[in-house]
């Protein structure tokens, strides 16, 4: 089997539309069929079928499959958008559909909550999820100008837009800018802006303009930013930890980059305090673009909490040390597709073709079903050592690794779970 479980999706930086979904604290794998029409639960420990869910029928469909958690336990979220039939006298409309099924449900399972959100026919939603925020709307590099925040556990649906915030740290001064939604939180939306006026970096003694991002109410990134580090982008939200990559200063017109000219430091934050966690400095020689949410769909906790991996980085969060696997002139970064308890990380080595989903940091690819994709080569690595070797040609990677050790494997409309190494 090749090492290529998953395409390129046509939104790049979103959370887009996986339709493979772990629910860890419950223990079980979570498919979708490419058009929602049909959700199925499988025990992570045996491969038995726990439940199943059907959904209305809709017509030109893409579907994503996600697990939240909260206080209410698991949840999944199947979100479609698509057609209605326009069968009889109905009129064909476009629409987007929210189902929220309790993930300890058994046997024939059902919507906790059904969610009918009409889409224009100028606007093109997608779907942003981390494991406890969840938001629908249309995407533009990596933020929503508007977008709907759905509460998984209740079913609420509230409107989410930019707003305005005074921000400290503005070079010199404070400053009041428009930020925009990125993504969805426990503890509040996360948006993200950049400083237009009131910054001149080029003229002598120039003041640096700054990129930064506001979690909820709680705090903003120029308050927790490393020393001189003046642009900030929220890059991942996992569990408790926000991950955000931090430079000095960019100019206005070119967007931040991980880059082989100028060093990045990625930083895990706790998420209610903003406080660093885990750090690490780290350049590429890809030029990859950073964006809000871009390592959204490549960041992960280890089942006990000690290893996280985001992009091509992985931390180990007790020692507060991180590693790089980006690449170099001589080697090719690999994007982190999973970690286990030991620290032990898989990945599928990087490879530039010009497209935009290749050319995003932290970005890993989705699969529709029935795509056929081109095979890449894979990679081990030790989160604790930083040392990275490549595994044998076609081989495997697990989109996720259980406590036992046993990792889900995904390749087009298969999932199967085997021994990790």
């Amino acid at each position: 089997m090749s090492a290529s479980p998953e395409a390129t999706d046509v939104e790049p930086g979103s959370s887009g539309f996986p339709l493979v979904a772990i629910a860890p604290k419950t223990g079980l794998t979570i498919q979708a069929t490419a058009d929602g029409s049909r959700v199925r639960a499988y025990s992570l420990a045996s491969g038995k079928t726990v439940w199943t869910f059907t959904s209305k029928a809709l017509t030109s469909v893409r579907t994503g499959v996600f697990v939240q958690e909260g206080k209410a336990g698991e949840k999944v979220v199947l979100a479609r958008q698509g057609k209605t039939s326009g069968s009889g006298l109905n009129t064909s409309l476009r629409t987007t559909t929210i189902d929220v099924i309790a993930a300890h449900s058994a046997g024939t399972a059902r919507a906790d909550h059904h969610l009918h959100l009409t889409a224009s026919d100028d606007t093109t939603p997608s779907f942003t999820a981390t494991d406890s925020g969840f938001l629908v709307g249309p995407v533009t590099d990596g933020v929503h100008e508007k977008a709907v925040a759905i509460d998984a556990a209740t079913g609420t649906q509230r409107t989410v837009a930019k707003k305005t915030v005074t921000v400290s740290g503005c070079g010199s001064g404070s400053c009041t800018i428009e930020a925009s939604p990125a993504f969805a939180t426990s503890q509040g939306v996360v948006t993200a802006f950049q400083q237009q006026d009131g910054c001149d970096q080029w003229a002598e003694g120039g003041i640096p303009c700054t990129y930064g991002f506001q979690v909820g109410d709680a705090w903003t990134s120029t308050s927790v930013a490393p020393s001189g580090m003046h642009v900030g982008i929220p890059l991942a939200v996992t569990g408790q930890y926000l991950v955000a990559a931090w430079h000095t200063s960019d100019t206005q017109t070119d967007p931040p980059a991980l880059s082989d000219t100028k060093k990045t430091i990625l930083a895990v934050h706790d998420l209610a305090t903003g406080k660093i966690k885990a750090q690490v400095s780290c350049t590429s020689a890809d030029a990859l673009t950073l964006q809000p949410g871009s390592a959204q769909s490549s960041t992960h906790l280890s089942p006990n909490g000690g290893f996280l991996v985001s992009g091509q980085v992985g931390f180990d969060l007790a020692t507060g040390r991180g590693h790089c696997f980006t690449s170099t002139a001589s080697t090719k970064g690999i994007d982190l597709t999973a970690v286990a308890d030991d620290g032990t990380a898989y990945g599928i080595v990087h490879v530039v073709d010009d497209t935009e989903a290749t050319s995003l940091y932290g970005r890993m690819p989705i699969a529709q079903d029935g795509t056929d994709t081109p095979e890449r080569d894979a990679a081990r690595v030790s989160v604790s050592s930083g040392t990275a070797r490549a595994l044998p040609a076609a081989s495997e990677v697990p989109l996720y690794v259980a406590s036992d050790g046993h990792g889900v494997f995904r390749t087009r409309s298969v999932v199967a779970v085997y021994p990790a190494s």
